[in-house]
């Protein structure tokens, strides 16, 4: 992105009601923990890959990335190849940048303008806590969070001003099944690859709250709209 200054079901915890607009199940994390995770994050899984496959040579695709993930996640089978051609001619992604690591780059608006296009009311979104991070994921919503990479990655090479450089697709949130506090998240992110990473409350706190909390949000839930 371009910068922006062992249990059944009947002992699940009924976090449902009041709650969540998407139902939570008890899983567990391959630490052993036990949380309630609400999200469709295993399947929304299929819709990450590595950033950079396109005809146009451009790999600072991330937000593009993350804007065909919510695309797919309604329903909208969009490849980063279409999502990028898109940008392109609209004018919503960096063509010009020296680098092909920074070509495809994307602010939150271009984000934002992608998925309003595409027929999904969007906003977005800055200081947001990672309770609200939490809470649009439960709803349903597609959520692309501005993080930085190298906070996320443990990697300084990536550190850059310590503020937001990568976009990620957020697709589950978990929780302590007795008291309902965060414990984390998972994500998709085509900058490395991994799908359906499990990443604690602590990390994404350092990588994205503490980063601006920013994050492109659609106004509507998957589970009551559909693009298809």
């Amino acid at each position: 992105m371009r910068d922006f200054d062992p249990s059944t079901p009947d002992s699940r915890p009924d976090f449902d009601e009041g709650f969540s607009d998407v139902p939570g199940l008890l899983e567990v994390l391959p630490d052993g923990r036990e949380v309630v995770v609400f999200g469709d994050h295993s399947r929304l899984a299929d819709f990450c890959h590595p950033q950079g496959d396109n005809s146009y040579g451009f790999k600072g695709t991330c937000g593009l990335c993350s804007a065909s993930g919510v695309l797919c996640q309604f329903g909208f089978p969009a490849t980063e190849q279409y999502v990028v051609a898109w940008a392109v001619e609209h004018g919503r992604c960096d063509v010009s940048a020296d680098s092909p690591q920074e070509r495809g780059g994307t602010t939150v608006f271009d984000q934002r303008e992608i998925l309003v296009s595409h027929g999904l009311p969007t906003s977005a979104k800055v200081e947001q806590s990672l309770e609200d991070l939490a809470d649009a994921v439960q709803d349903g919503r597609g959520v692309i969070a501005e993080v930085n990479a190298g906070v996320l990655w443990n990697d300084a090479a990536y550190f850059d001003s310590g503020g937001p450089n990568h976009a990620i697709t957020v697709t589950g949130v978990a929780r302590d099944p007795a008291d309902g506090s965060l414990v984390g998240f998972y994500l998709n992110d085509s900058g490395t690859g991994r799908a359906d990473q499990f990443v604690t409350a602590t990390t994404l706190t350092d990588a994205w709250a503490n980063a601006g909390g920013v994050m492109v949000v659609t106004d509507v839930g998957s589970q009551e709209y559909s693009l298809a």
